[in-house]
């Protein structure tokens, strides 16, 4: 059974209606009304002979055989993609919409400021930011680009590109430190409340000696930096978090690092985006900004 035209269309907005994971989020996105939507998906359906979407009235979710339809449509679109900005897109302006996946402390600082310096330049290129602090699946997200502030295992279908290299600090609040006194060794830290981020181990490098690994606990462990930080700032606790991240709080005191001659460990900063033979002009002059930019901010590389 080939595929025909209307096919074509009804799949776009199968996915469409996935990565908004709602009609009316991919309705305002393809510039229809929610009842066209609803019609196509139904007729893609009815025309496939499976369902595709789980709807209730809170959600929706993907069937087995939606979820190996919208792998395809992903496919579909980005081959699509390519071939318009081949046709459309050289020697022009870039224009059209990048969708950028960030964790948190990168969207706090300096992802931020390098955006707007991005939306000078590129007025009409529209950034559409995802910051989560979980890893996406890019392919199966429909992510152009995705920015990683921990080491990830290498993937194949993905392109990596070192920003630089980010440094952590254990620090706290005056407030924290007026009720207990500092940690002068790492091991020291198991009688300190250590705010966490979920997953994550403290590491430190001895002096020409191995790497140590202590044991924490703490009242708090948060899937969202910004959270630890706020916390810190609170006096609950220590928190060990990137020095970009808190780089106006320890300047202004309200922050107070430890630990400083064990260097807590270093983590690479990476930029990751599909390979693609040819990747549209709008997502080749983001990956190059941010890329230029970033090594600028933390002089690596």
């Amino acid at each position: 059974m080939g595929a025909s035209l209307d096919d074509l269309v009804s799949m776009t907005v199968f996915a469409r209606v996935v990565e908004a994971n709602s009609f009316s989020g991919a309705a305002a996105r393809l510039g229809l009304s929610k009842s066209a939507v609803s019609t196509r998906i139904t007729a893609l359906e009815r025309r496939l002979g499976v369902q595709l979407l789980q709807r209730t009235t809170r959600r929706l979710s993907l069937t087995h055989e939606g979820a190996r339809l919208y792998e395809r449509c992903v496919h579909l679109l980005s081959v699509a993609d390519e071939a318009s900005d081949l046709l459309g897109h050289v020697g022009t302006i870039p224009e059209g919409t990048v969708r950028v996946a960030a964790p948190v402390g990168l969207s706090l600082h300096p992802l931020v400021s390098v955006l707007e310096k991005f939306a000078e330049r590129y007025p009409r290129v529209q950034v559409e930011l995802s910051v989560s602090d979980r890893q996406v699946d890019m392919l199966a997200e429909g992510f152009d680009v995705a920015m990683r502030l921990r080491p990830h295992p290498h993937e194949r279908t993905l392109i990596e590109r070192r920003l630089g290299t980010e440094r952590t600090a254990i620090c706290g609040a005056p407030s924290y430190f007026a009720r207990r006194a500092p940690p002068q060794t790492p091991h020291d830290l198991t009688h300190h409340n250590c705010l966490r981020m979920k997953g994550s181990k403290w590491v430190f490098r001895g002096q020409g000696g191995p790497p140590i690994l202590v044991p924490l606990s703490g009242t708090l462990v948060a899937d969202d930096i910004a959270v630890v930080r706020e916390a810190a700032l609170e006096g609950m606790g220590l928190a060990r978090l990137p020095r970009s991240l808190i780089d106006a709080d320890l300047r202004e005191g309200r922050l107070l690092t430890v630990l400083d001659a064990y260097v807590p460990d270093v983590f690479p900063i990476t930029l990751v985006y599909p390979q693609r033979k040819h990747l549209p002009h709008r997502v080749r002059v983001f990956i190059d900004f941010v890329t230029e930019h970033f090594r600028k901010v933390f002089r690596g590389g």
